[in-house]
């Protein structure tokens, strides 16, 4: 080959010169998932706290619901549990988008109601009343002022 080709270059002749085959390629077993694995960093799973309310009414904060997301309760007479506003909500999500969704869970370990109101710009869908039992919200922004939990 030429001398002037920098140590570690490959020349153009040598490129032509060079076969390789379909068959080579299959040999080593790489996939489309492991080169796809390798290229993208994968998501962090983020550990999160239940969070034990104590005996009395309390607002969820928009921290709570999406730091968190699991509050307990056992109540001794009934309790409302109001969601933090919408806007703080969505400011809790930096970089939401509309339909941009999580889930919040609200155990009640007693037999007295438990009702999940919203805040200012929350509208809640399906029950919002748990007695003894748990209930499951999926919490859905809708724009930058309105949030929509439902009832699952």
């Amino acid at each position: 080959m030429a001398g002037n080709i920098a140590a570690g270059a490959v020349g153009t002749s040598e490129i032509l010169d060079l076969t390789v085959a379909t068959a080579d390629i299959a040999d080593l077993a790489i996939t489309t998932a492991k080169i796809a694995d390798a290229a993208i960093t994968q998501a962090q799973i983020k550990t999160k706290a239940v969070v034990a309310l104590t005996d009395a009414g309390a607002t969820l904060t928009a921290a709570q619901m999406i730091d968190s997301g699991i509050f307990t309760i056992t109540p001794t007479v009934a309790r409302t549990l109001t969601t933090d506003t919408a806007a703080n909500i969505v400011a809790g999500l930096p970089r939401y988008q509309v339909g941009t969704w999580f889930d919040v869970v609200i155990v009640n370990t007693a037999a007295f109601d438990v009702t999940l109101a919203g805040g200012t710009g929350v509208t809640i869908v399906g029950k919002a009343v748990i007695n003894n039992v748990s209930g499951t919200w999926r919490a859905r922004i809708d724009s930058a002022t309105a949030v929509t939990f439902y009832r699952m």
